[in-house]
């Protein structure tokens, strides 16, 4: 009896709410931190950590369930290193050797993209909701050479690094990409001010994925980038030999936790 009661109650309290408020369309930016589970957290135990970007679209005008879409980008672990390659220009029969530095990062990253159904309960202040979600993983490991810089202040030098750093990216190679199936639920809060206006957001998706390929935080620190002055096609022109020691990427499946913590904009 006593819970026929609080569930009539709930009920009654869920359709008055519903009936005196407007759905409205609102966005979010949220940072997030992804946290890998079973067998891709043995194969990967590292953290990553990025932004998501999202957008809710309701039903009807006083139903409080939505059709949305999220994007997000999460970094799962980089490596920097500088290495100095000198670059010898003959004029005549004089010859000038400068030594050129560079930023060579290795990064793996994860982009995630999902559609979202999603239903809020509607109240002033905090508002509960539930959502279900299917999308995809997408993970990728780049290695880039970047910021060139050179220690030597002749005009010869100074052009020279000018026109490198006109390209942040001076030679790069995607090593390994591979996408999988991501499907799960989630749940949170909106904290609403300004009546109702904007807010913050505070939540947590689990998210179950298919296999994918990838490498880990650990095994790019064996990575070798070897770089020349000779990419074949040209003396003196900057190239790289991109390689990774012959490891081969880990394969699992892609099963995680995705928490966030944003804000939230009602139109």
């Amino acid at each position: 009896m006593k819970k026929s009661i609080l569930t009539l109650c709930f009920i009654g309290l869920f359709a008055f709410v519903t009936s005196t408020s407007q759905a409205q369309i609102h966005f979010g930016v949220n940072l997030s931190g992804g946290f890998p589970l079973n067998e891709f957290q043995v194969e990967n135990p590292n953290t990553g950590f990025g932004v998501n970007l999202n957008a809710f679209f309701p039903f009807a005008p006083k139903v409080p369930v939505y059709i949305g879409f999220d994007f997000g980008f999460q970094g799962m672990g980089s490596r920097t290193v500088q290495k100095t390659v000198n670059i010898d220009i003959a004029v005549g029969t004089s010859n000038t050797r400068i030594p050129i530095n560079f930023d060579i990062a290795t990064s793996n990253n994860m982009i995630n993209g999902h559609a979202v159904l999603k239903a809020k309960l509607p109240l002033p202040l905090v508002q509960p909701y539930a959502e279900g979600l299917i999308g995809f993983k997408h993970f990728y490991t780049r290695t880039s050479i970047k910021d060139v810089t050179s220690p030597v202040s002749t005009n010869l030098a100074n052009a020279l690094r000018e026109e490198f750093q006109r390209n942040s990216e001076i030679a790069g190679q995607t090593l390994q990409q591979s996408t999988a199936l991501s499907y799960g639920f989630g749940g949170g809060f909106h904290i609403m001010f300004g009546g109702g206006q904007f807010g913050m957001t505070l939540g947590a998706r689990y998210l179950l994925g298919g296999q994918a390929s990838y490498y880990t935080r650990e095994d790019i620190q064996d990575f070798d980038v070897q770089v020349t002055t000779n990419n074949g096609t040209n003396n003196n022109e900057q190239g790289a030999t991109l390689g990774n020691n012959n490891r081969g990427p880990r394969t699992s499946r892609t099963d995680m936790i995705l928490a966030h913590l944003g804000i939230v904009i009602s139109l």
